[in-house]
């Protein structure tokens, strides 16, 4: 072989161990649940202390850094890291190796690289210059208890794989709400938010997980399936609230737990309980356009990002692309409630649109609120989402 050839050789194979490499990363991202720590975005710059609260509760007004050129610039901001965020949203940090969190107030002052708001401690002692932090939109992070005062039990179901972790709140009667969180941070606090106007409803409730989630038990690779697996979880504690005489069920669903809803929906039981209705924010419409579209906010470019999703697919076993809830919304056979937000960085608001458009017009209530990243629907407009959702649970729950 003429050494021009071997040179040739030589690129063509490191080229391609290259873009192996490159699509390997691409797949464990999309495939790998991330730790349930604190993930920081930025670090503290200053905390003034001020006087605690009518519950005594520690307060301080912070200063935060706005996300910088550096840092991507405000079209490629890392999720939850708009420190300005108007509306409803969470502090979190590091306290001395623990988790502190509490609720952020309004702007109260702004110059060229920060923001200054008031902190109301929840759980842990005051931040520090510092400390590393970010921004939360689940707010909520303990239990429904802690909370909200609502009386619950921590119950572990019986699923295909292991046991499933869940909240239970029964009430009289035959109806249930369901409520199923999304994918990689999302555990069962993220329903925490609208929990009251839930339970509110008379219904019992059942805020459930599913494998490689919160306290569930993980699936036999530890790799997210996007609802292809994990509506099976969903189907068992369907079946488990079934055991205890639910006839009737509402699901309220977070990001992929809208697309565990639809897969579920696919295999429903003849014997398991109605189905009455839907409700969505930020639903994971289709996991290869999510992920290519993550990859490439990375500054990767398509052609990998394709390659990333193909290897996805081959790991997992299930065709990725066969999971677009485009393909099935039309055949969506009960009313939906649908929440999102158009700037969403993870699930462009483009694809939520062109599922919305596929289903039945008689059947969708379409809230599009014109601000916001992933499932911040509730942080900017509370009462208006709450509304909705109470509406929507009032009329699907008429005996």
């Amino acid at each position: 072989m003429s050494l021009a050839w071997l040179l040739v050789a030589l690129l063509a194979a490191g080229a391609l161990a290259a873009t192996w490499f490159v699509a390997d990363r691409v797949a464990r991202s999309a495939l790998v649940p991330a730790p349930y720590g604190l993930q920081p975005e930025f670090t503290v710059l200053e905390v003034e202390r001020r006087e605690p609260d009518e519950a005594g509760r520690p307060v301080a007004h912070v200063r935060l850094p706005l996300a910088t050129a550096e840092r991507g610039g405000p079209e490629q901001v890392r999720q939850f890291a708009r420190v300005d965020a108007e509306g409803r949203f969470g502090l979190m940090w590091d306290d001395a190796g623990r988790i502190g969190h509490g609720e952020l107030g309004p702007v109260l002052a702004r110059d060229a690289a920060s923001v200054t708001r008031q902190l109301v401690v929840v759980e842990g002692a005051l931040p520090t210059a510092g400390a590393e932090a970010r921004l939360d939109a689940t707010l909520f992070r303990r239990d429904p208890e802690r909370d909200h005062g609502l009386a619950f039990e921590d119950v572990r179901i019986a699923g295909p794989v292991g046991a499933i972790a869940a909240w239970w709140l029964p009430a009289e009667g035959d109806a249930a709400v369901v409520m199923v969180h999304g994918r990689r941070r999302g555990e069962r606090n993220e329903a925490l938010r609208a929990l009251p106007t839930v339970v509110a409803s008379g219904a019992s409730v059942l805020v459930t997980s599913y494998r490689n989630h919160d306290r569930s038990d993980p699936g036999p690779d530890g790799l997210f399936h996007y609802g292809a697996s994990e509506a099976d979880d969903l189907l068992a504690a369907l079946a488990w609230l079934r055991e205890r005489g639910v006839e009737r069920v509402v699901l309220v669903t977070y990001s992929m737990g809208g697309a565990v809803a639809l897969l579920a929906r696919e295999r429903w039981p003849a014997d398991g309980p109605e189905l009455l209705g839907v409700t969505m924010d930020a639903l994971l419409v289709d996991p290869a356009a999510v992920i290519t579209h993550g990859a490439r906010r990375a500054g990767l470019p398509a052609p990998l990002a394709r390659v990333g999703v193909a290897l996805a697919s081959r790991r997992i076993g299930v065709d990725l692309a066969g999971l677009d809830l485009r393909a099935r919304a039309g055949t969506l056979d009960v009313p939906l409630l649908l929440h999102a937000t158009t700037r969403d960085g993870t699930i462009p608001i483009a694809l939520v649109d062109a599922f919305a458009a596929a289903v039945p017009a008689a059947l969708l209530d379409y809230r599009r609120l014109d601000a916001g990243d992933h499932v911040e629907a509730w942080n900017l407009d509370p009462d208006g989402y709450e509304a909705a959702l109470a509406a929507f649970l009032s009329a699907r729950l008429r005996p």
